[in-house]
């Protein structure tokens, strides 16, 4: 996301935010004297993204759960009443951050390598455009960080987005096989030999099943079809923990797949190990499995080829106990 439509959705986000009340009393609201909305709504000037939270919060209480909604996990020191701080900017951009080079980030942005490790370091405030366009750099999640404000339906210049979005989450929770077909269509033998056959040959499945993915992915918007053949048109960073349950199921749905190809004696790795620690160790595991992911999307976003579509399932949890559902 460019600069320009950076600076376009936080106007976009702003408008929406203010809705029927003039410029002047939401700038009253939100505890300013000027009328400063009109400033942000017209691009005169951008307000920091952490006072901008914090003058939100004055609207909306819900600002203050933000980040931790958004990652699916409450913070360290429990839930929070406050709006976040610069300092969590900073880290939360950190932690959006994982293993991805500045450079790469940099490059994605338009924004220089210097400014971006200084946001990330909390020794300087990213305005809100910036703020966004990091988000979106980082994680391909702009989208789901905005509908923790507002719906996102309610931003013109993010609208078709949010809706092929919502498209593509129903379609991983229906239809969990058409993001394997997507990645699929992306593997250089594809290229090579582009028919449902080979699909289904490739990923294990039968034509009908591969047909269901591509019908799943042409609605959300993904592929498209031209001169015979399936194009990979965009591909959604979709969460799919905004439905626990479903989540859950998802989650199922994919380890099983896993065991009947190790049960079938396919090659890949499979693994198990059974262990006594205490529970402060047993988190520091999850933190390292945490770093290890991170590390794995890493790789993945700068992968330069595309012959294999890869499988990650892992559990991790405590044996001794009834309420491992509870836990994360």
């Amino acid at each position: 996301m460019n600069h320009e439509s950076a600076e376009i959705v936080a106007a976009d986000l702003v408008r929406a935010l203010r809705g029927r009340r003039s410029r002047a009393a939401f700038s009253k609201r939100l505890g300013y004297r000027s009328n400063v909305v009109y400033r942000w709504e017209t691009g005169i000037a951008w307000p920091v993204s952490d006072d901008f939270l914090r003058a939100l919060g004055r609207v909306d209480p819900g600002v203050a759960t933000l980040f931790p909604r958004f990652f699916g996990r409450s913070g360290p020191d429990g839930p929070s009443a406050e709006p976040p701080s610069a300092t969590q900017v900073a880290a939360f951009l950190r932690e959006l951050r994982g293993k991805t080079p500045i450079g790469v980030l940099a490059e994605r942005t338009g924004y220089s390598r210097y400014r971006i490790g200084r946001w990330l370091k909390g020794s300087s405030r990213p305005r809100l455009p910036e703020f966004l366009s990091l988000v979106e750099a980082s994680s391909r999640r702009m989208l789901d960080l905005l509908a923790g404000l507002i719906d996102p339906a309610r931003l013109p210049s993010l609208a078709p987005r949010w809706r092929e979005l919502c498209v593509a989450r129903e379609a991983a929770y229906e239809s969990p096989w058409s993001h394997a077909v997507l990645r699929a269509l992306e593997l250089e033998g594809y290229r090579r030999n582009p028919s449902t056959a080979w699909l289904a040959a490739r990923l294990g499945l039968d034509e009908q099943g591969v047909e269901a993915g591509l019908a799943q992915l042409q609605r959300s918007g993904q592929v498209e079809r031209s001169r015979g053949r399936y194009r990979v048109r965009r591909v959604q960073m979709v969460d799919t923990g905004a439905d626990p349950a479903r989540a859950r199921k998802l989650k199922a749905t994919w380890a099983r797949t896993a065991v009947d190809r190790l049960e079938a004696g396919s090659a890949g790795s499979f693994g198990y190990s059974l262990f006594a620690v205490s529970r402060s160790d047993l988190q520091k595991l999850r933190d390292l499995h945490l770093e290890y992911v991170r590390a794995m999307q890493s790789v993945i976003a700068e992968s330069k080829g595309t012959e294999c579509v890869g499988l990650y399932c892992s559990q991790l949890l405590d044996l001794a106990t009834t309420d491992n559902a509870l836990q994360r």
